[in-house]
């Protein structure tokens, strides 16, 4: 029964995941085109938009906080295995478990960090001004929900044994 409870609770949760990974990959797309389109429009002697610069410093902070849960997953994050394979298989064990502990630890602090930060700037109405003004909560939302669920993949691979390396 319980993994039946959990069923739309994890596909829900996978939902998020993958759909944060798409859009990472769709803001990637967004913002090459914006640059192409900046320095076409540059070099062809008109004024680009000033949202281009902001739009690309957004993504710049959202792409990396939207693609790292799916990273994690998919043990796509980078590593250097020069010091694990060095160990033999027991201290790699040790070693590999205090990563991940250390993972889930930096990450749901900077998740509840965020959340705070996130909290804070909605409840004072901060602004992000720029080329516009956007609601600061809105842009540090990203936050807490990527390093939440960073820590959350991270226990999973504590919780089947895994590690989060592809050795």
């Amino acid at each position: 029964m319980g993994n039946r409870a959990l069923t739309p609770i994890s596909r829900a949760y996978d939902a998020v995941l993958y759909g944060m990974a798409w859009l990472a990959g769709v803001l990637m797309v967004a913002m090459m085109a914006m640059i192409v389109a900046d320095v076409a429009l540059r070099n062809l002697g008109y004024q680009s938009s000033a949202h281009f610069f902001t739009f690309t410093e957004y993504f710049l902070l959202l792409i990396p906080l939207f693609g790292a849960p799916w990273l994690v997953r998919e043990k796509g994050h980078i590593y250097i295995e020069l010091l694990i394979a060095a160990l033999p298989p027991a201290a790699q064990r040790r070693l590999v478990l205090g990563v991940v502990l250390a993972c889930i630890g930096v990450a749901a602090i900077l998740a509840w960090y965020g959340g705070v930060i996130t909290l804070q700037d909605y409840a004072a109405n901060e602004k992000d001004v720029r080329s516009f003004d956007m609601p600061r909560w809105m842009l540090m939302a990203s936050m807490p929900l990527s390093f939440g669920m960073m820590a959350i993949e991270f226990a999973r691979l504590l919780a089947r044994g895994e590690s989060p390396y592809k050795l």
